[in-house]
């Protein structure tokens, strides 16, 4: 079955660009000032510290015990906010925060499901989520995958992998991470228990985020990024993003 053997993992998404333009659409869903946030998923803390640059009151934890490491090495004042673990199986009490950011996580995580639960568990009533992920509208496979049979890196530049249907695709392709639907993504945050409350697509600032981007992108860059943050405006054409966000409310409602 496709996506059955996902490990936690992924690379830092905070180029300056990205993390600038996401911050702002994360306070765009809640002002952080003065609320407890925790990053679920938050690598070597860029996104925790801008966050905490706003006035939030900030934790983390991440999977990666070099990258906790590292972080409390760079910001000693806040070592303890920052802790190794499994986002799966947290150690916070319940209804601790107010917000939880899942920042191009959840694809990686061996069982989703179990992880927005956690989530679920750790937020205030009322409190809010998150969430940046693939996009599976958008043409390429920005996570990249390999052949089966030789076990060689598929070009990312190759047009639409996402496309392939799993079943099919799983017979050629040994998948890196998850890749959603829109409607998939929605589905597996409303199980969890939360009621949303906002969709959106973010789009490329080409910095070389995978470390894989091709050198003829690299040097149109100015001009790809003036096309897409045109694009990004466009009703229509805007969901073909290579992220989706939600923002999603910890209610009164049962799970379902």
């Amino acid at each position: 079955m496709a996506y059955d053997d996902i490990k936690p993992g992924g690379g830092d998404t905070g180029a300056s660009r990205n993390l600038q333009k996401r911050v702002a659409l994360i306070q765009g869903a809640m002002d952080v000032r003065g609320k407890k946030v925790i990053d679920c998923g938050c690598g070597s803390g860029q996104y925790l510290m801008a966050l905490h640059g706003l006035g939030a009151d900030v934790y983390g934890i991440e999977y990666d015990e070099e990258k906790v490491a590292q972080f409390q090495r760079q910001h000693p004042e806040l070592a303890e906010r920052v802790r190794a673990g499994d986002i799966e199986q947290m150690s916070f009490e319940s209804d601790s925060f107010d917000l939880v950011l899942l920042n191009e996580v959840l694809e990686h995580v061996p069982h989703e499901s179990k992880a927005l639960l956690e989530i679920h568990r750790v937020l205030k009533q009322g409190g809010m989520l998150v969430v940046f992920s693939p996009n599976r509208l958008y043409p390429f496979e920005t996570h990249s995958v390999t052949m089966r049979t030789s076990g060689r890196a598929f070009p990312i530049y190759v047009p639409f992998i996402p496309y392939i249907p799993l079943g099919l695709g799983d017979r050629v392709f040994a998948y890196h991470a998850r890749n959603y639907w829109p409607s998939e993504l929605r589905g597996q945050i409303t199980r969890a228990g939360f009621s949303i409350m906002r969709t959106g697509y973010v789009w490329q600032t080409f910095e070389n985020i995978s470390g894989s981007q091709p050198s003829v992108v690299t040097m149109i860059r100015p001009f790809l990024r003036g096309l897409f943050t045109l694009l990004e405006q466009i009703p229509g054409i805007r969901a073909f993003g290579v992220s989706q966000m939600i923002v999603a409310q910890k209610g009164n409602r049962d799970l379902q």
